[in-house]
């Protein structure tokens, strides 16, 4: 099951790939144009627009594309029970924001949220108590099962749950483990996709930022 597992989030991560190569312009698709010299990110321009949507944050309060301006987000879709994919991630993605220099981290200068790909399962509090074993500065997204929908569809995002896994223990949703970098302006300017290293992350946020 692991392995199949494994196999399907290899496959969703090239479909994902290939979708923004073909939803891209030629002469557009070559990233970067501040020539930074980057590890693991691959900037998209131009940057992509995010849908208008509307959720509820990890502090009961409404949260919608409006709330991604003024400040660079990092956002991750998948859900609390996620028995690997989102763990591995979230660890990394707190290893690296520890890496950031303080000003960045004091001033919020960039925010990491974590969008629910289960909002059935993933209550207010639940989601809280998860995203804070990794980092207390987290946020969590939940809402509607259609708006999240359209979002991650929206946002190239895939994901998949298979019938019989959930009938016969527990949820299991295979999803896309690429992470969306998301400018000031609120649109998609980069993307993070896996392997997830801490060290790559990490400077790659920082170049980015202080470039901007």
């Amino acid at each position: 099951m692991k392995k199949q597992l494994s196999l399907l989030t290899l496959a969703l991560t090239i479909a994902f790939v290939i979708w923004y190569g073909f939803n891209t312009p030629l002469s557009q698709s070559l990233p970067n144009k501040d020539n930074l010299v980057l590890d693991a990110a691959t900037m998209l321009s131009p940057a992509k627009p995010v849908s208008a949507f509307s959720l509820t944050d990890t502090e009961g309060n409404t949260f919608t594309e409006k709330s991604l301006i003024g400040h660079w987000t990092l956002m991750f879709f998948g859900y609390a029970e996620c028995p690997n994919i989102c763990p591995a991630t979230l660890a990394t993605v707190a290893s690296a924001w520890n890496l950031l220099p303080t000003k960045i981290q004091d001033n919020h200068t960039i925010r990491f949220v974590f969008v629910s790909l289960d909002p059935e399962s993933d209550t207010i509090e639940k989601l809280r108590t998860f995203l804070g074993r990794f980092h207390t500065s987290f946020m969590g997204l939940t809402g509607e099962a259609s708006v999240i929908k359209q979002l991650s569809k929206d946002s190239s995002i895939y994901s998949w749950q298979d019938p019989a896994t959930s009938a016969n223990g527990p949820k299991i949703i295979d999803h896309s483990a690429t992470l969306l970098l998301i400018n000031p302006q609120g649109r998609v300017e980069g993307l993070f996709s896996p392997p997830h290293k801490i060290e790559a992350i990490a400077n790659d946020l920082q170049l980015i930022i202080q470039k901007k």
